[in-house]
């Protein structure tokens, strides 16, 4: 007797609840140009000022009022800082009604998205919280991440993590997940990583 075996095909799809705000989102980019139309070196070497990616946060003082960059000792000092600021705090808003299709969601520094697309981060999570529903997803997801920043260095995962501090972010940037649980089994897990 031959029986027919169904699989259920079960499809992740993750969607961004937000824009990135980096000079990498067009959008992002064009915005901050358009408020420097002066300075030609509004962004260099793909980063505002030459400095960081994020368009929007807040710390980073030093781009937002030239009494603070003009405090830091020169090397870290903005050259030519013509019209802060130039990283904005006001906060992009979006709703987006929860579903019971929804199970969870990332929240996750830049520092994350340099390495894994939505998509690869929400498949990593899914897979991890499927056969483990009560571990740490946060944990798991910047384990990924570290262990992906040591092979694109040539580095084991022990190699990149004895890298000093200070000497560390020529490999992978700050690091900060939150990945909330919906559903039945609500809960949060958080893990960041300092360079």
């Amino acid at each position: 007797m031959m029986t027919k075996m169904r699989l259920k095909i079960l499809r992740v799809e993750g969607s961004a609840i937000d824009d990135s705000h980096t000079v990498d989102n067009e959008s992002e980019r064009n915005q901050l140009i358009s408020e420097h139309p002066d300075d030609p070196k509004t962004i260099m070497h793909g980063k505002v000022k030459g400095k960081l990616k994020v368009t929007r946060a807040f710390g980073v003082g030093y781009l937002k009022k030239k009494v603070l960059n003009d405090a830091l000792m020169g090397i870290l000092r903005v050259r030519n800082l013509q019209s802060p600021p130039y990283v904005s705090v006001q906060p992009s808003l979006y709703m987006h009604e929860v579903s019971s299709s929804d199970h969870f969601v990332i929240f996750g520094s830049d520092g994350l998205f340099d390495f894994f697309t939505n998509d690869e981060a929400v498949k990593l999570v899914h897979s991890y919280i499927s056969t483990k529903p009560s571990g740490d997803p946060a944990k798991y997801l910047l384990e990924q991440l570290v262990l992906k920043a040591a092979c694109s260095a040539g580095f084991s995962t022990e190699e990149l993590m004895s890298v000093p501090a200070g000497r560390r972010r020529k490999y992978h940037d700050d690091v900060t997940v939150i990945v909330i649980i919906l559903g039945t089994n609500k809960r949060t897990s958080k893990a960041s990583t300092c360079i």
